[in-house]
């Protein structure tokens, strides 16, 4: 299968015979012909051959790949033009293409006016457009030079392109010097009754040499001119002032031609891009793309080198020639190679990075004790600026030849260039070390901000900490050695000579520190320092820009990079917001969310879209938007793809406010409210040539519409309305290009497609947050998730939110009443007497986790309010209580309602059993239970410290560290599942002890009251225990709200929920703070008990005093 006959019977050439296990085997190893259905191997392909093409075609599929593309793709702007693109498909029984079933179309548009081609059947896209002679036509006419006079004529329009030529040089029919599938045109002058050649080229006409049999290509010219030779033809000469309005008219008619085979949506009278798209090429010294022409000589003899010329002795002028050799070369001639690795890198980062300066060191290491850092590479990345730079690197081993019984890798070690915070290293094993020279391709994920640097157990890093990789933290680490310490454990010792504010991370093979410079600073030791961002910052940056300065080992024309604060872009920070004012017309049904597509229009090029999202309140009907990147249509998108066109421009205007009213009328209709249903179910490439028949139809009412695949929007164009259509994503996945830092399955925007600056997060339903970190689903709700982000940084108590004043002043409350009401407990039921029993343990402990609620509840909340204050930002002290003090509140709560169910069981016990119930037993089982209910609420519970940790939220108006939680889904079911027993059994149990204990003693009573009715008695225990029926019914009321906040459907989607749901928070802290209410006051046994005791604390502190004293 590769054109060549190995074979004797040529089976090798019949794919019949050839033997496949799949299809996807033989693609590998050939390319199918499409058109032609046959398959050529894959080292035909682009060999400068066509092996692919067909007697009809001008083009080739395995050779020019961007023709095969507009073949088999359908392009609005090309559709109907008279120039077949697209190979024919059959569609119902037929073949259609983009010329086929134009009945409806429009060929004189924005796309087809005065392209020099003739679009129309009759030209009519192409009159008007010479303006070059003096002869003015109405607009049903073209001007075209009569055979008989040779003058200009105006020939009607029905008479173009009928068959028969009126025109010298056909220009009237321009179909007979045109091909289909043809691209371009060089001969555009056709001779009449010519036998040998029809069409001639443009360089033909007026060059004293005659062609044409009727000598239509000399006949029409100025006769006795004698410069024209300078340039061969007349058309040729650079003086339109010694041209005839002929000569003029018919070299503009003729001349080369070429059909644009990709035409990309524009938007009337847009001929330019909105800004200068091109960027400053950053090439990088050591980037293989950066070359310095030499002459011939030069390259003979230094090869790949410079030849130097040194001089040695300025007064004898002694000199001698020397060469300056590339990394991968050496010798005196540059005639040997290096062995060496040759790196090509690219960096990706997160979203929360693209603006953090990172400094990245590249380094070849060995496998030996010494560890030695052969060579190593030192450069800045930042996301805004380097995003699509390929970095290419030469490292060179430290011996000449290098030694092969080691092992070696490339390490990169990445830090925050401002902080100089270590992010992670990652590890790149060289496989086959016997080759001289590896060439290596990667792309390299910088580890995400806060990500959890893995550290490891290994005793033998002795001045140093054992750390794994990123790329394979499970099977690789090493010793990140303390400075001044080197070697695989950090056992060697070296003198650092880096600045004071660097880091020395290592010794190279030359005895030279590896410094890690500050922001600013560079050098081999970091000692120079960079004034560029120093300088007056009406220089460099406006508008409170961050000054970045231009990374030394670049070759660039800028000399520092500017990141812009929210609100303004450009070089240097100068361009500010457009700010988009969009109110929405009464009649029109809001979403409380809606996505809004900004549409740029590039100049060859497709459209550039970005997507955004903002949500409106339910009390407003208006909303505004501040956009920093161009645009020339905006559209909002409501749900169920309910679209309406917002702005459209043509001339993008920056540093603007818009102002739009969105009405009914600006409302996209789908195709399926224009057309019937048959129309629909048609193939796009029938169906779309009929696009233009709904902005005529409902031209008042219609200014845009979609299908599956496009947006269209009608335009008025002469005296008709026509639609123009680009493609467009109604399902696009929104993850940043896969760079998302976004929570729980999020949708992240970013401002633009070309190295964003910022990113936003969309959560799913019952997640909210800047990066979607909070759930308000099931039972997740968090104190930190509804107060949160109602605390306002760097503001003091007084004048943050109601809301949280309001959380405080509960707070305080809770505090002052559950600490009285735990200790008041704790000394009522710290009592031998009341403990002789396995009820009184309970109480006991009962006491005790009342008050450790309340302890833990106050740390809790001023916790979060200071942190969220900024006031405290220690990371391992807010780890410490993200995992802890959450946890202990749900194993106290989880506790006090299973102490209380055991009250509860306890009471009915001994009804039960009367006179049959023994203190000792109960009081040993009462052990028993509370160390069961303590591994019991503790294991249920022991999720929620494994899965809690810290993120950093970093914006332009805040930093604040967040404490979440984030479960699997089966986590999540176990979670709801014990839960839902933590609450529900102990409430059943309360019940049923309290049904229990009043039936049983109502019973007891009619056997000795014989005459009385059980309903009575019943009644009579009702009311004479209505303290203990009212104890697990009030705590049921209590915990009820949290229950039903749990399982309904609706949840916290903002913080705009908050009241409803901090309600539900406080409640369940009720419950503990009630024991005295419930357990004490009733009772006049443990009021006795407590007067005792309190008496006894009373005696105790006068005797002390009275001591003291």
């Amino acid at each position: 299968m590769d054109n060549k006959n190995d074979c004797p019977h040529k089976d090798d050439e019949d794919l019949t015979q050839m033997i496949y296990s799949n299809l996807t085997e033989l693609l590998r190893s050939h390319f199918k012909c499409e058109i032609a259905n046959n398959y050529i191997h894959q080292s035909l392909v682009q060999n400068g051959e066509c092996e692919c093409k067909l007697a009809d075609q001008d083009w080739c599929e395995d050779e020019d790949f961007h023709i095969h593309y507009v073949r088999k793709n359908i392009s609005f702007p090309t559709i109907c033009d008279e120039f077949t693109e697209l190979i024919p498909k059959a569609i119902d029984g037929q073949n259609e293409t983009d010329e086929t079933e134009c009945e409806q179309w429009s060929c004189n548009n924005i796309y087809t006016r005065c392209d020099g081609l003739w679009n129309c059947p009759h030209g009519e896209d192409e009159v008007g457009c010479d303006l070059s002679s003096t002869l003015n036509c109405s607009l049903d006419h073209h001007k075209c030079v009569s055979p008989y006079t040779n003058e200009l004529i105006c020939l009607p329009i029905k008479q173009a392109n009928d068959g028969k030529i009126d025109c010298l040089g056909a220009t009237d029919e321009p179909t007979l010097c045109q091909k289909k599938y043809q691209e371009q045109f060089s001969n555009n002058f056709y001779c009449i009754n010519s036998y040998y050649q029809s069409c001639i080229s443009v360089a033909d006409l007026c060059d004293n040499y005659t062609i044409c049999d009727h000598e239509d290509d000399e006949k029409f010219c100025v006769k006795n001119r004698t410069d024209i030779f300078t340039y061969g033809s007349i058309c040729f000469s650079p003086d339109s002032s010694i041209h005839s309005d002929v000569e003029q008219f018919l070299c503009h008619e003729t001349k080369f031609k070429i059909k644009e085979q990709i035409k990309y949506f524009s938007l009337d009278g847009m001929n330019k891009p909105v800004e200068d798209q091109a960027k400053d090429i950053i090439k990088r010294r050591f980037s293989s793309s950066s070359r310095i022409e030499m002459s011939d000589q030069h390259e003979l003899r230094c090869h790949r080198g410079f030849d130097l010329r040194i001089w040695l002795n300025n007064e004898k002028n002694l000199t001698i020639n020397t060469c300056f050799c590339p990394p991968s070369f050496y010798g005196d001639m540059c005639q040997y190679q290096n062995q060496r690795v040759s790196l090509t890198i690219k960096f990706r980062v997160l979203s929360d990075s693209w603006s953090t300066l990172f400094a990245i060191i590249i380094s070849l290491i060995d496998d030996s004790e010494e560890r030695i850092i052969h060579s190593y590479e030192q450069f800045t990345y930042l996301s805004i600026r380097d995003c699509k730079i390929k970095f290419n690197i030469y490292l060179l081993y430290s011996t000449r030849p290098k030694n092969e019984t080691k092992n070696y890798a490339i390490q990169i070690d990445i830090y925050e260039k401002n902080s100089l915070t270590y992010r992670g290293s990652l590890l790149f094993p060289i496989i086959f070390p016997f080759l001289p020279v590896h060439r290596l391709a990667y792309i390299v994920d910088i580890p995400r901000i806060n990500e959890n640097i893995q550290t490891c157990l290994n005793s033998q890093c002795i001045h140093g900490k054992c750390m794994t990789y990123s790329n394979n933290p499970k099977n690789n680490s090493f010793c990140q050695c303390n400075p001044g310490w080197s070697g695989r454990y950090c056992t060697i010792p070296y003198s650092c000579m880096c600045s004071s504010d660097s880091i020395c991370m290592g010794v190279s093979a030359y005895n030279r520190s590896v410094c890690v410079c500050p922001i600013n600073k560079f050098g081999d030791r970091c000692l120079l320092v960079n004034t560029i961002c120093q300088m007056d910052k009406n220089l460099t940056c406006e508008n409170g820009g961050q000054c970045i300065s231009a990374d030394e080992y670049m070759i660039s024309t800028r000399k520092f990079v500017c990141i812009c604060p929210k609100g303004y872009i450009g070089d240097r920070c100068e361009i500010g917001d457009n700010k988009i004012i969009l109110s929405f017309q009464k009649s029109i049904v809001l979403s409380q969310s809606i996505f809004i597509h900004f549409i740029q229009v590039i100049n060859n090029s497709p459209p550039m879209r970005t997507t955004t999202f903002r949500t409106i309140s339910l009390t407003k009907n208006s909303l505004i938007v501040y956009w920093s990147q161009p645009f020339h249509l905006v559209f909002i998108e409501l749900f169920d793809e309910i679209y309406y066109l917002a702005v459209i421009q043509k001339t993008y205007e920056r540093s603007t406010t818009i102002n739009k009213m969105i009405n009914l009328s600006d409302r996209c209709r789908h195709i399926n409210e224009l057309f019937n249903e048959t129309f629909v179910q048609m193939n796009v490439l029938r169906r779309i040539k009929y696009y233009h028949l709904p902005c005529q139809k409902y031209s008042l009412n219609l200014s845009c519409f979609y299908d599956d695949l496009h947006i269209c929007l009608c335009y008025d164009y002469g005296k008709q309305r026509l639609a123009n259509c680009f493609d467009f994503n109604h399902n696009m996945k929104f993850d940043c290009l896969g760079q998302s830092v976004c929570e729980n399955e999020g949708q992240c925007f970013q401002d633009t497609q070309d190295c964003p600056q910022r990113s936003m997060c969309i959560c799913p339903t019952c997640f909210y947050g800047t990066r979607c970190q909070f759930s308000s689903s099931g039972f997740g709700l968090s104190l930190d998730a509804i107060l949160g982000y109602h605390i306002q940084p760097h503001i003091n108590l007084k004048h943050q939110p109601n809301i949280v004043k309001i959380s405080l002043a509960l707070t305080i409350i809770f505090m002052v009443v559950g600490f009285i009401n735990g200790v008041l407990a704790l000394i009522t039921f710290n009592n031998k007497i009341i403990c002789k029993v396995g009820c009184g343990l309970y109480l006991l402990g009962s006491s005790i986790t009342t008050l450790l609620t309340t302890i833990i509840f106050g740390l809790k909340f001023w916790i979060l309010i200071v942190a969220q204050m900024t006031f405290v930002s220690n990371r391992l002290f807010l780890r410490i209580q993200c995992m802890s003090l959450d946890f202990i509140l749900r194993v106290c709560l989880n506790m006090d309602q299973w102490l209380n169910a055991c009250v509860a069981i306890e009471r009915a016990v001994t009804i039960i059993k009367a006179t049959k119930f023994h203190k000792k037993t109960s009081k040993k089982i009462a052990k028993i239970v509370i160390v069961i209910l303590v591994i019991f609420t503790i294991g249920t519970s022991i999720t929620d410290i494994l899965y809690r940790r810290l993120i950093e939220e970093d914006n332009e108006d805040y930093k604040r560290i967040w404490c979440i939680v984030s479960y699997s889904s089966s986590v999540k079911t176990f979670n709801s599942i014990m839960h839902t027993i933590h609450f529900l059994t102990p409430v059943i149990i309360n019940l049923l002890g309290v049904i229990i204990l009043i039936t049983r003693k109502s019973r007891q009573r009619s056997i000795f009251q014989i005459n009385r009715n059980f309903k009575e008695l019943l009644k009579e225990q009702i009311s004479e225990h209505k303290s203990l029926l009212a104890a697990p019914i009030l705590l049921v009321i209590l915990a009820l709200p949290r229950l039903i906040l749990s399982f309904v459907s609706r949840c916290m989607e903002s913080t705009n929920d908050a009241w409803l749901f901090l309600i539900g928070y406080f409640l369940p802290f009720i419950p503990p703070m009630l024991t005295f209410v419930v357990f004490i006051l009733p009772s006049k046994f443990y009021k006795q008990q407590l007067h005792k005791s309190l008496a006894a604390y009373r005696t105790n502190v006068q005797r002390q005093l009275n001591y003291i004293i």
